[in-house]
């Protein structure tokens, strides 16, 4: 996993670290969106995603936001900069 996705985890504040593999990055940007998982660091596609997993959208502003500490997941998640689909249960 690379130093960038641990440091989006800590400032997510995820609780249970053990549900990692359960939890996917959708990063959108003006031309592509990636979609990564949390554990492995690996991009995969969203048809691989079910229900029971948890997926948090973001665009490229807002990722960088986060990494780099400047606002609050809960204040992004307020402004709707960051959208949650799936178990959000995984949060916890």
């Amino acid at each position: 996993m690379n130093l960038e996705i641990k440091e989006i985890i800590n400032n997510l504040k995820l609780a249970n670290k053990n549900n990692l593999d359960k939890i996917y990055l959708q990063i959108e940007d003006d031309e592509k969106t990636e979609i990564i998982n949390l554990e492995s660091g690996e991009k995969t596609k969203h048809s691989e995603i079910s229900k029971s997993n948890l997926l948090i959208k973001m665009n490229m502003n807002t990722l960088l936001e986060l990494k780099e500490n400047k606002k609050n997941p809960e204040d992004l998640l307020f402004e709707e900069k960051i959208k949650i689909s799936g178990d959000i249960k995984l949060l916890q």
